[in-house]
């Protein structure tokens, strides 16, 4: 009876084989998912596509509106570049094909944490072809920050543990050693640290054209003191991105810049007026916001946005003409939630006026694991968002207007949300 089904065994075998080999070879379809709920956004397409009613930039660029971009990193251990895969996604989605050979490099300083390092801000300058079209990608690196931190536990490299752990579990081990150290440093000491750094970098965002930056920048503070501080508040067009912990860190800072006791400086009294009346895109990429928001104190004011926001406002004092959130998240991604309605309203400050669009997208492939169920590399699903087309096209194009880009609009479904039909 053992015998018997020998050459059924290998049969099997052959079949299996064969199976597996014309599924490698046979082209495959993308299934990964991708659904918006909420509110319309433009993304970055109608500021450059304002530019292009403009005479063409000469050398001195500063005269004209830029367009400008700050993405801000999350958890983990980052060096200058790591946004460059981003960065080239966003300039085939706006067909800015043309950039400067070398970023302009900005190492952060602040009086307040003197001898601190408070990381840099790199700038590279995108255009396309006919030089009508203009954007600064201002990518910021704050990790040197905790990095102390994470010399804690390096002796956990060492031989002597690593070689005692399955090699699954080692990985996991590193991954965890490098992320763990920075949500908890931003609950402590690091925070003041990590907003200053934000600070500084939205700063000099609104503060100098590409032409006023030399090459490298350092000893210098972003601050009133600064001359020209705020000059582009006016100006110019922005837009933040940020990645996990990076966008609890910039709506804090958004926050702390806004909500200071504004002094009768002219100078910070004019952005503060200026921010007043703009409506900023926040597009947060696995987005952590409801997780950040455990053991920490709540907002000044929540639960008021009608009070500060839109034409029937009662009160003064809001922050932003409106913050329109655009909240990535991997389902699969162990470390990714998505805003709702109902968090908004009781967790961010009302000032901001915050309205929520929620990007629910499989950055990472689900595969069959051996039969036993589905799988996706929760790792991928949390850092993947860097090179996915969808994402680059969402927030070049935006979704739930007529100038969405092709890849949206065949790959991802749109679905509005209209606060009207609460009344």
């Amino acid at each position: 009876a053992m015998v018997l089904p020998l050459p059924g065994c290998e049969g099997f075998g052959r079949g299996v084989t064969q199976a597996v080999l014309e599924r490698t070879q046979s082209p495959t379809v993308d299934t990964r998912t991708c659904e918006v709920e909420g509110r319309p956004f433009p993304g970055i397409e109608p500021f450059l596509a304002a530019q292009e009613r403009l005479p063409p930039f000469t050398a001195a660029v500063g005269d004209r509106p830029e367009v400008k971009v700050l993405y801000v990193h999350g958890i983990g251990t980052h060096s200058p570049g790591h946004g460059t895969a981003l960065r080239q996604n966003l300039a085939s989605a706006l067909g800015l094909e043309t950039r400067a050979p070398r970023p302009k490099r900005i190492v952060l300083t602040h009086p307040q944490f003197a001898g601190q390092t408070l990381g840099e801000l790199n700038v590279t300058r995108l255009t396309d072809n006919d030089r009508r079209r203009d954007l600064l990608f201002y990518e910021l690196t704050w990790s040197p920050i905790t990095q102390p931190d994470k010399d804690l536990i390096a002796f956990d490299k060492e031989q002597d543990y690593v070689l005692r752990r399955a090699t699954v579990n080692q990985a996991m081990r590193s991954f965890v050693n490098d992320i763990a150290p920075d949500p908890l440093a931003y609950a402590g000491k690091r925070r003041g640290p990590i907003l200053t750094s934000v600070i500084q970098g939205i700063c000099w965002m609104v503060s100098r054209s590409w032409s006023e930056l030399p090459e490298l920048t350092e000893g210098v503070a972003c601050d009133p003191e600064l001359p020209g501080v705020g000059s582009r508040a006016e100006t110019d067009d922005f837009v933040l991105i940020t990645h996990s912990l990076g966008s609890r860190a910039t709506l804090d800072a958004m926050q702390a810049m806004t909500n200071l006791p504004i002094t009768e400086d002219p100078r910070v009294r004019a952005i503060a007026d200026d921010f007043r009346t703009r409506e900023v895109q926040v597009f947060m990429l696995s987005n952590q916001l409801p997780l950040l928001e455990a053991g920490r104190e709540g907002q000044q004011v929540v639960g008021r946005i009608g009070e500060f926001c839109g034409p029937g406002a009662t009160n003064p004092g809001r922050f932003f003409a409106k913050t329109q959130i655009v909240a990535f998240s991997d389902p699969n991604d162990l470390m990714s939630y998505p805003v709702p309605d109902k968090f908004a309203e009781r967790y961010i400050e009302s000032r901001l006026c915050p309205i929520v669009t929620n990007v629910t997208i499989n950055v990472a492939s689900v595969n069959s694991f051996l039969g036993l169920g589905d799988v996706a590399n929760p790792l991928a699903a949390h850092t993947g968002y860097g090179p996915d087309e969808r994402v680059g096209a969402l927030i070049a194009r935006g979704a739930g207007n007529p100038d969405v880009a092709p890849i949206v609009a065949e790959r991802c479904t749109f679905r509005e949300t209209d606060e009207g039909l609460m009344r």
